[in-house]
Parts: C-alpha cells; sequence; structure tokens
C-alpha cells in the first residue's frame, strides 16, 4: 500500500513539473528571444539617418515625398535586412506605402537593402505639416522630417452644378483629378468645393453667349461709323484751315492794294504850284531927261 502511495506521488510530481515546464518554457523562450534581437540588432539611433526629397507637395492625395532610412551600426556600418516601420504624426491622414526593392506595396513596413536603406513614399489629401518618424528594429531614429502638404487650388476640386426647374441637377463642371480615396466624413479636412447655380443665372448666359455674335457686329459697325465720322471730321477741319489760309492771303492783298491806291489818288489831289517868269528889275530914270541911261556896254 505504502508503495502505490508513493508511485502515486511521484506521478503527480512528474505531471506538475510537466504542466510547470510548459507554462514557463514559452516565457523564457520569448525573453531569450527579445534579449538576443536587442544585442544583434546594433542599430544607432543618432547615426542612422532619415530623410526626405522634398519638402513641400500638394495636398492631392497623387503627389509623393520619398522618405529615405539609411540604418547604420554606432560605427558607420549599413545594416542589411533590418525591418523599418514609417509613421506620421497624423496617423491615417497620410499614406505611407513602402519600396521592397523596385516594388511599392500596400505596406507601411520594409526590410533594409544590402546599403541599409529603406526607401518610402507618403502622400496626403489634407492640407498641414506631417512629422514623419522611422523605428528600425523597435530604435527610434532621431531623424525625424517634416513635409508640408499645400492647399489645392480652388478649381482643382470645383464642381459646378445647376439646379433645373424639375427639381434635378445638371452637372457642368467636375475636378479633373480622380476622387479622393477616403469619403467627406472620414477626411478631417473636404477639401470639395460645390457650386450651386440657379436655373435662370445659366440661361441668361446662355442667352448671352447666342447674342454675343450680334452684338460684336454691332460694335463693329458702330465703332466704323465713328471711325468714318472722325475722319470726315478731320477732312472738314483740313479744308476749313485751308479756306482760312486763303481768305488770310487774300486779306493781305486787298489791304496792300488798298494803300497803293490811296497813295496814288493822294499823289493825283495834291495841287501843283504855279510856275512863275522872273522879270527884270527897271532901269533908273535920269534925273535930268527922265530917261534911263543907255546900257553900258561890256
Amino acid at each position: 500500500m505504502k508503495k502505490n502511495f508513493n508511485v502515486l506521488v511521484r506521478r503527480l510530481i512528474g505531471l506538475f513539473g510537466l504542466i510547470f515546464l510548459l507554462l514557463i518554457s514559452p516565457v523564457v523562450a520569448q525573453s531569450e528571444v527579445t534579449l538576443s534581437a536587442n544585442v544583434l540588432s546594433g542599430v544607432s539611433p543618432g547615426v542612422s539617418t532619415f530623410v526626405s526629397d522634398i519638402l513641400q507637395l500638394p495636398a492631392d492625395g497623387k503627389s509623393v515625398v520619398i522618405l529615405t532610412a539609411t540604418i547604420l551600426s554606432k560605427e558607420g556600418e549599413a545594416l542589411p535586412n533590418k525591418e523599418v516601420v514609417v509613421s506620421s504624426n497624423r496617423g491615417e491622414v497620410d499614406t505611407i506605402l513602402c519600396y521592397s526593392g523596385s516594388t511599392l506595396t500596400n505596406s507601411h513596413k520594409t526590410v533594409t537593402d544590402s546599403e541599409g536603406k529603406a526607401r518610402c513614399a507618403a502622400s496626403s489629401e489634407v492640407p498641414g505639416n506631417a512629422t514623419f518618424t522611422a523605428i528600425a528594429e523597435g530604435i527610434t531614429l532621431d531623424d525625424k522630417p517634416t513635409v508640408t502638404f499645400t492647399p489645392l487650388p480652388f478649381l482643382t476640386n470645383l464642381t459646378i452644378k445647376v439646379n433645373l426647374p424639375g427639381g434635378g441637377k445638371l452637372t457642368i463642371l467636375e475636378p479633373v483629378t480622380p476622387k479622393p480615396s477616403k469619403p467627406a466624413n472620414e477626411r478631417l479636412v473636404n477639401t470639395d468645393v460645390e457650386l450651386q447655380i440657379p436655373f435662370w443665372v445659366v440661361l441668361v448666359i446662355i442667352l448671352f453667349f447666342l447674342t454675343e455674335p450680334i452684338l460684336i457686329i454691332l460694335v463693329l459697325r458702330l465703332s466704323r461709323k465713328v471711325r468714318r465720322g472722325f475722319e470726315a471730321e478731320k477732312m472738314a477741319l483740313a479744308k476749313e484751315q485751308e479756306l482760312l489760309a486763303k481768305v488770310y492771303l487774300l486779306e493781305s492783298q486787298v489791304v496792300q492794294t488798298a494803300s497803293e491806291i490811296e497813295q496814288e489818288v493822294r499823289q493825283i489831289e495834291s495841287p501843283t504850284p504855279p510856275q512863275t517868269t522872273a522879270v527884270p528889275p527897271p532901269l533908273p530914270q535920269s534925273p535930268d531927261t527922265g530917261q534911263y541911261p543907255p546900257a553900258q556896254q561890256l
């Protein structure tokens, strides 16, 4: 009886030991693997680099910025086959897709190549500043590039619709770029712009464009008439100046002729003094005879 009890105790001890090993072994194995990963990683967060090829791009959901992480050791040696996880401080607002070799994947994780480099492409549909972070083998790199996503021009996201009299809507203009991948209610910022125009406004615009050729013809004819009027007025002014010049010339000639005639008239009307003949003085008489003395002979 005692012997059977000892066998039962040994079996129970063995069973408890087996259960203990089954429960404790995975924890010990996991701790050993984690310890060895931390020891063998060798990633230096300060020596490693994480940069972007551009600092600014439009928030159109298509333009991408290339983020390159170069994983190095403390000695500056490249570390290949290291897992790199890239994230943004804005979360799912920014789309991050990493390369596997030269192929773009749908994951924000990748491994470094033989040169220790890992590349990812980031895009966004929401304007603002995004700061990207790279984690290599559980170690966060010191470099955290910041990229600015600029707002799109107004007409890029403009949709024009006309409210029809029957209650429907007629779309006249839609954005050329594809619709955002996320619905408007799931985005932080709705960049779509929808303009609704009353039907009568569209009718007035259509009538204006239909009558525009007639208006242009009328304006051209009116301008031609105005130009001809200006030309006729200019010619009349030139003729008037020419006639005035002739009148001035005739007036000067008339004045000159009148002055000459007046001078001639004055000369004709002025009296001429009568011509007088010289009479010799009387000879003296002799006192005795009362006769004139004889002329002296020379």
